[in-house]
């Protein structure tokens, strides 16, 4: 399978994102912000108290030797997963785009010009990788959560991009299909990247995510704690990679992109001790609640499943020409025609697709 369809939809975004720029008066329903109740309590501190009363501004904060940092980041994730980590494996950092990038950096200077991915993946994945020369070879039309998934796997060894969960949409990547891929990992050898920027946030209340158990020799896991909390005017983000990368990989990362400012490391601290302690579940019965009033509503044609996140993907009950949308194109997916990813946490989103729904009665 060629790359083009990933280009295309990177064309999409791009598409996309010059139309928000320039409102028009369609309602954007798929936009990537957040806005909830919650934003002082989980800052702790950091709500009302400036970051140079909590810690020394006039150094670098220097995040990637911060041990105390490393360690919380280690035990959370034994906590979740109940699979061992060790703060040797942890690679601290400022979000997760700039993670993206030195993977993408230190996967052309390490000889890599060819990788295979699951679909989707991020749009900035296929920006870098277009910049690097790097070309991405989709192994599968269809996506891990979708019934009759089918999976070929390469015999080669390779690295292998996954993005779990499939966050457009609020699913997880089944069991099954991370357990082929970790027998096909120990067999051939092959990397596998973790997308891992919406995990944690199940509505089922459970922890762990799956994807933990890949072997831990042969995979790199990205984290996202901003997206865990919603809170993105912080920059926090984590790598869990095999112990004789994090060195290589945290070198690369700082000389690509410098230290983060204070109060990201001050946010990376609490954030971690949210996890290891109270969690996101006030957040996802928010969540939860803006997916029942707009079912309740009538708001909606057709939905899909969902079962983490707060990304919902369904068919509005209102015109498609008064909505600007990230339609199944933009995730390179077929055969959902109408349908699209809805925000469940932008309140204008809600109220406005409420709104148009009840235009559209008799």
């Amino acid at each position: 399978m060629t790359s083009s369809s990933l280009f295309h939809m990177l064309d999409l975004h791009e598409a996309v994102e010059r139309a928000r720029q320039q409102p028009d008066g369609r309602l954007f329903v798929s936009d990537y912000n957040g806005g909830h109740p919650f934003v002082a309590d989980y800052l702790g501190d950091l709500a009302h108290t400036p970051p140079y009363r909590l810690g020394d501004v006039t150094r670098y904060p220097a995040i990637d030797e911060d041990h105390a940092l490393r360690g919380k980041i280690a035990r959370l994730h034994e906590s979740y997963d109940g699979e061992p980590c060790s703060p040797a494996q942890v690679v601290p950092a400022g979000g997760s785009s700039a993670l993206l990038a030195t993977f993408c950096t230190w996967l052309r200077l390490t000889g890599h010009t060819r990788i295979h991915y699951l679909p989707p993946v991020y749009y900035k994945f296929a920006y870098l990788f277009r910049r690097f020369g790097i070309e991405p070879v989709k192994l599968t039309e269809a996506h891990a959560h979708q019934p009759g998934f089918s999976l070929r796997l390469p015999d080669e060894r390779t690295v292998l991009l996954l993005t779990d969960p499939v966050w457009y949409t609020g699913r997880r990547v089944p069991e099954l299909v991370l357990k082929q891929l970790a027998a096909w990992q120990l067999a051939t050898g092959s990397l596998v990247f973790v997308d891992g920027t919406f995990q944690y946030m199940r509505w089922d209340g459970g922890r762990r995510e799956d994807s933990a158990a890949l072997p831990a020799e042969h995979t790199l896991r990205m984290v996202c704690p901003t997206k865990y909390l919603s809170i993105h005017g912080y920059r926090c983000a984590h790598l869990l990679v095999p112990e004789p990368l994090r060195e290589p990989l945290a070198e690369l990362h700082l000389n690509l992109h410098g230290d983060v400012t204070m109060a990201d490391r001050l946010f990376a601290h609490r954030a971690a001790d949210l996890m290891l302690i109270e969690g996101n579940h006030r957040l996802l019965d928010h969540v939860r609640d803006g997916h029942q009033r707009l079912t309740a509503a009538g708001a909606l044609a057709a939905q899909e499943p969902i079962d983490t996140g707060y990304f919902l993907f369904a068919r509005p009950n209102a015109p498609a020409e008064r909505l600007l949308a990230l339609d199944g194109r933009h995730f390179e997916l077929s055969g959902r025609p109408g349908f699209v990813r809805i925000n469940l946490l932008n309140e204008a989103a809600l109220e406005g697709l409420t709104a148009l729904a009840a235009q559209d009665r008799p």
